[in-house]
């Protein structure tokens, strides 16, 4: 059953067109790859989804309700929440803060009640601090909670970003390069971390990257575009070996050897 449906998704910048036509969906409870070289048109995809920009024609359905027009903080209390290819924490507050400040965003009290420090806001604060615990402690980071965001490596950086993504109680996450500077032991983990979003928390994962021995082993499903334009769609094995791709992205084994890198489009 279909999470999501892209139909006909077009976004264009003036008379440059970064998506095109594209068209695919997202099954509950899987784990989806967008792929594609340096400027295919992946987060500009990633950024209609999310309400940051608005597409030109098409239409995005989630459990079969458009998400045509609406903003991001809309799409975020419908539980669809995204991480950045570039890490946005606040660099000055700690790491627990950062995360509660994922929960914050879907937070039912209002400016009054915290002002007034309402019982029921009282209540909630308590919970989305436990929440933020949680969330921690599942990633794999709890003893990183009064650390300042700005002291963190690379890649507690992103975990703690996971973690913050997870507080808000995410029903579909989409992560954008979340292997980012990440070294092979933390690749590893990402994973599985992955997986376990998924197998124990039961959230619908849809990711853009690179790194395609990451995409080939968690990926169930593959969508490749190239100049915003889909060019293959299916499982990993079918998609590594389709000749568009290899053209478009992965290339060919003499390009390899030669040290080419992917075809650089327009930067989407």
């Amino acid at each position: 059953m279909a999470l999501m449906e892209v139909k006909d998704l077009t976004m264009r910048f003036g008379g440059i067109t970064a998506i095109d036509n594209l068209s695919f969906e997202v099954e509950k409870n899987s784990i989806t790859a967008l792929i594609g070289p340096n400027g295919a048109g992946k987060t500009s995809t990633f950024n209609c989804l999310t309400g940051f920009y608005k597409s030109t024609s098409g239409s995005i359905l989630y459990n079969n309700q458009s998400l045509t027009g609406l903003a991001p903080y809309q799409i975020t209390y419908k539980k669809i929440i995204r991480t950045f290819q570039n890490v946005r924490l606040f660099k000055n507050m700690t790491v627990l803060q950062n995360v509660m400040s994922g929960a914050h965003s879907i937070s039912k009290q209002f400016l009054l009640g915290a002002l007034l420090r309402h019982k029921r806001q009282r209540e909630e604060e308590r919970q989305i601090l436990e929440n933020a615990l949680h969330c921690l402690d599942f990633i794999g980071i709890p003893d990183l909670k009064n650390k300042l965001a700005k002291n963190l490596s690379c890649g507690d950086q992103r975990r703690t970003e996971w973690a913050r993504a997870l507080a808000a109680k995410p029903e579909l996450l989409l992560l954008d390069e979340p292997a980012a500077g990440l070294n092979r032991e933390e690749k590893d983990d990402l994973v599985r971390l992955i997986r376990r979003f998924r197998d124990e928390l039961g959230i619908t994962v849809l990711l853009i990257e690179h790194d395609m021995e990451i995409v080939m082993d968690v990926s169930e499903k593959v969508v490749v575009i190239n100049f915003g334009t889909k060019i293959a769609e299916g499982t990993p094995s079918e998609v590594q070996a389709n000749p568009l791709v290899i053209d478009a992205y992965l290339g060919t084994e003499e390009e390899e050897e030669e040290g080419s890198s992917p075809k650089e489009p327009y930067h989407g």
